[in-house]
């Protein structure tokens, strides 16, 4: 008697670009899988001695919510049969409702099928599937999967994999809300005056004692006749999101840090600390590590691509000790893997008159 193992290797590879940004609504795949039929089966002249079976096949994807999907699924199979001696072909069809674990690549799906090959008979199934995001609208899925012939009785295994496309609008990014530093007070032209022997430039403190000559006419001077200057605050503010599991920045992203490395260069003795953190699930440990890694990532955008001074740049990771939310969605989650910074300087601001 033959024995049919299935074992499914999921690599974890990190970096993945999740598609934040993508309005998804529906997903179609192509696959290959791999039917192994029950041993019972291949000792049957009534099943043809029906063996493995090689399939291709089409999925279309309905998305629900961030938790559920609906799938309808078509494949054309080739069975080997008496004893490996001849082929025959076949079909099988139906729909799965699939359930995707929060925070994790993995799913779960349960659903009904329809089998056609040297018999036809109708099959429930489960299973569990591992994707992976290579970018925002293409991900490979494998899969393993356990068919129960509610006809007959027999237990049939399968092994898929395949390639999916994501179809949906891609969302804008909402503009961040910073303090506008750019605008600088104007400094109008010196007035020009004819000279008198009482108050040259017309700030209202006469030439004997006036300390700063030529000052403009719209500004307040003090009693040396030299402009009055009030200190104002500045400040901007630095929020970055990341996907689950990654301290990759998305490009998207990388505006929102010029602007930072902008502000540094203009306000050049300013200094920050980027401050890194995750989300709770997972190991206190490895989210520490994780949220150094997503602030040293932003740290050295800074440097490298905006050429802000290491001395005037310093990265520190949080881990899941502050949290923005407490809750267990996937919102929440996505809320509280971030890296952020902020810079306050003070700045002199001429007075004028009025």
């Amino acid at each position: 008697m033959k024995i049919f193992n299935i074992t499914l290797l999921a690599a974890l590879i990190s970096t993945p670009l999740a598609a934040e940004t993508l309005d998804e609504t529906w997903q179609v795949g192509v696959f290959g899988d791999y039917i192994k039929s029950s041993t019972n089966k291949e000792n049957k002249n009534s099943w043809q001695q029906i063996e493995a079976g090689k399939s291709v096949g089409v999925d279309l994807h309905k998305i629900i919510n961030d938790y559920w999907n609906v799938r309808f699924e078509l494949a054309r199979s080739r069975y080997d049969i008496e004893n490996g001696n001849d082929k025959t072909y076949g079909y099988r069809y139906g729909a799965d409702a699939v359930y995707k674990l929060p925070e994790s690549d993995l799913y779960l799906f349960s659903g009904i099928k329809r089998f056609n090959n040297t018999r036809s008979y109708n099959a429930l199934n489960v299973g569990a599937g591992y994707g992976f995001q290579v970018n925002e609208r293409f991900s490979v899925y494998t899969e393993a999967a356990i068919y129960k012939d509610v006809n007959y009785g027999y237990v049939d295994q399968g092994f898929k994999l395949g390639l999916k496309y994501s179809f949906g609008a891609e969302q804008q990014r909402p503009v961040s809300n910073r303090a506008d530093n750019s605008a600088k007070p104007a400094i109008q032209p010196v007035a020009v005056t004819e000279a008198t022997p009482v108050d040259s430039d017309n700030d209202g403190i006469s030439d004997d004692k006036d300390r700063c000559a030529h000052t403009p006419a719209t500004v307040k001077v003090d009693s040396t006749g030299c402009t009055l200057y009030a200190e104002h605050e500045v400040a901007i503010t630095l929020n970055v999101a990341f996907a689950n599991n990654s301290a990759k920045v998305k490009p998207a992203l990388i505006d929102d840090i010029q602007r930072l490395a902008d502000f540094m260069k203009e306000y050049s003795d300013t200094q920050v600390v980027i401050e890194g953190h995750s989300s709770a699930t997972g190991a206190a440990q490895y989210n520490l590590a994780l949220s150094q890694n997503r602030a040293e990532a932003v740290k050295d955008i800074l440097i490298n691509k905006f050429n802000i001074k290491a001395s005037r740049l310093s990265a520190k990771g949080y881990g899941q000790t502050q949290l923005l939310s407490n809750g267990n969605s996937a919102k929440d989650h996505s809320l509280n893997r971030r890296v952020v910074a902020k810079i306050e300087a003070t700045t002199k601001k001429v007075v004028h008159k009025g």
